[in-house]
């Protein structure tokens, strides 16, 4: 079995135009006499890698710490995408059992994307850029995703892996009432007699 880390380092990674960056302030430190190191951290839920819950765009949307697990966790299809990811290209791909998409690359949604995605079995969709969406879209996109329970996974590091099938893991952290959340993403890919 091959493991993928498709996550950025919170410290270094990407983050959306305006959003504070994050930052690391030392508590305690064994050279300065202290019988251990401890620290804070400071930053936005939507920094690197990152989920976006229904209650990002939606009032009383679902937040981050009542998503489905489910949603997050399972077999996904990694496709690469540059440049608009239009319903043309989605329709193939829909109602095949695929329900986890990631867009490997600059790809983003538009606005048909979208709702062609929230019409099908899709649970969650991901992409390389800190938004699914693109320029004056970026919010209409994310509020059709999110108004239809769509879990939304920004911010991957795929440039290592290949298209095609995989398990992916990408649990939030269990931030009460939250709309987001960084989160370790990974995929697995399973070759059977392999441990």
């Amino acid at each position: 079995m091959r493991i993928y880390d498709i996550s950025q380092e919170i410290f270094s990674g990407a983050i959306f135009k305006g959003d504070p960056v994050p930052a690391a302030i030392p508590l305690s430190r064994i050279k300065e006499g202290s019988p251990y190191n401890l620290s804070s951290v400071s930053m936005c839920l939507h920094s690197a890698t990152h989920i976006d819950a229904p209650s990002h765009y939606v009032e009383e949307g679902t937040t981050v710490d009542r998503i489905p697990l489910e949603y997050c966790i399972g077999p996904c299809m990694v496709l690469t995408a540059d440049g608009p990811i239009d319903e043309g290209f989605l329709s193939p791909l829909l109602g095949r059992g695929a329900k986890r998409l990631l867009f490997k690359g600059k790809g983003w949604l538009t606005l048909k994307a979208a709702k062609a995605l929230a019409e099908s079995e899709i649970v969650l969709v991901g992409t390389e850029s800190q938004t699914v969406g693109h320029g004056h879209q970026i919010d209409e996109v994310h509020r059709i995703l999110l108004e239809h329970e769509l879990v939304i996974l920004e911010g991957l590091v795929l440039k290592d892996v290949p298209e095609g099938n995989y398990y992916l893991a990408s649990l939030p952290l269990k931030f009460g009432g939250m709309e987001g959340s960084p989160c370790r993403a990974v995929l697995l890919d399973y070759l059977p007699g392999s441990d």
